[in-house]
């Protein structure tokens, strides 16, 4: 039984159709979403502060564009009030055709290009997303 399958199973009922639907049209669909977990390298947490404002610049047309749909920086720890972030790398989704335009979004970015990622550590698999929510400022 796949694990799809079992997890319908925990939906109120009135879902169950929506979800139906929306199995049957990942499978077909031409853009797939793809989980990308980047470590950074030693270096890339200072070389980071850098070129965030470029990397920031282009991430707004892949995001008006539909391509990267969820991202973030990974820490050692929680933010705490006072104290500087400890960044670890970024976790990205993108949605693209293959794994070959996944590649080529994440060497266009200046934190490939600059040595802020550990390319060579890159994990990206593919991915389905079952649950977005949308940032919530407090």
């Amino acid at each position: 039984m796949s694990f799809l399958r079992v997890s319908t199973r925990a939906l109120p009922a009135n879902l169950l159709p929506r979800q139906h639907i929306a199995r049957r049209t990942i499978a077909t669909a031409s853009k797939k979403e793809w989980l990308c977990i980047i470590p950074d390298t030693p270096e890339g947490p200072e070389l980071r502060k850098k070129v965030r404002a470029t990397h920031m610049e282009g991430v707004g047309p892949l995001v008006q564009a539909g391509k990267l749909v969820a991202g973030g920086a990974m820490l050692a720890t929680h933010p705490e009030e006072g104290k500087d972030l400890s960044f670890k790398g970024s976790m990205l989704v993108y949605m693209a055709e293959n794994l070959e335009e996944v590649h080529q979004l994440i060497n266009g970015d200046i934190y490939a290009k600059s040595g802020v990622w550990d390319l060579g550590k890159a994990l990206v698999v593919p991915y389905l997303s079952a649950v977005r929510e949308p940032l919530k400022k407090e």
